[in-house]
């Protein structure tokens, strides 16, 4: 059973190890797409936003509104009560309070929103410096990728054209030795020429009896013999 296990172990760690492989593989096309995926997301808070800020501007101005109409409906208490009509006072000042009751209602709800509008929109802002951030660390990671990509097809370029230099330059060699093999062909047929030309040219003189020998080799022996004799 315990080696069962170890195997199982073994087998589930492999999984991750290719698990990681293919994240690694596409580390950059999975980094794009959660740019996007964060591109997005920040587009629809904005759009959440947007709508909130308008349900704050629309409750600031019934606020104001609220704040008009009570000191409107303020200064006709006062000319009902300067006027005597007391009755006509009270009634203007239930009037009063339940404008107040209403715009301070609708104060603490504008607060509240306002709040949260001012909170969301600086989670945006710092979400959105740091999607800034990624899509700059991703831009320099293609940027790099792009370069070992370019220095290996250049390594490549390099390592052929060193292999192709070879091959062209031994091919060279191979024209110079067979240029040079006819050049010393050519050489050696001038020269058997001019043998043959010059043995024809002494065979020649040899018949004209030009420069050739006008005794026997036995004389010229003999008339040495008769000089050391007499040097004797």
């Amino acid at each position: 059973m315990s080696i069962l296990k170890d195997i199982f172990t073994a087998i589930r760690g492999g999984a991750s190890e290719a698990g990681e492989a293919i994240v690694d593989a596409n580390a950059i096309r999975i980094l794009e797409q959660e740019v996007r995926d964060a591109e997005t997301a920040i587009a629809k808070a904005k759009q959440s936003l947007t709508r909130l800020k308008s349900s704050e501007i629309k409750l600031k101005r019934e606020i104001n509104s609220l704040n008009t109409d009570y000191d409107d409906y303020e200064a006709k208490a006062i000319d009902a009560l300067n006027m005597g009509e007391e009755a006509l006072a009270e009634e203007v000042a239930g009037r009063l309070e339940e404008i107040a009751t209403e715009r301070d209602e609708k104060s603490s709800e504008h607060s509240t929103l306002e709040s949260e509008v001012h909170g969301i929109n600086k989670l945006i802002r710092a979400r959105e410096k740091i999607i800034q951030k990624n899509k700059r660390e991703l831009e320099k990671v293609k940027t790099i990728k792009e370069v070992q990509k370019a220095t290996t097809s250049i390594s490549d370029n390099i390592a052929a054209t060193s292999s192709s230099q070879h091959r062209v330059s031994k091919a060279l060699d191979r024209v110079k030795a067979k240029q040079q093999n006819w050049r010393d062909n050519m050489e050696a047929g001038e020269w058997m020429e001019d043998q043959e030309q010059g043995d024809d040219l002494d065979a020649r003189l040899k018949q004209s009896g030009v420069g050739g020998s006008t005794g026997s080799k036995k004389s010229s022996i003999l008339e040495k013999l008769k000089a050391k004799q007499k040097a004797a």
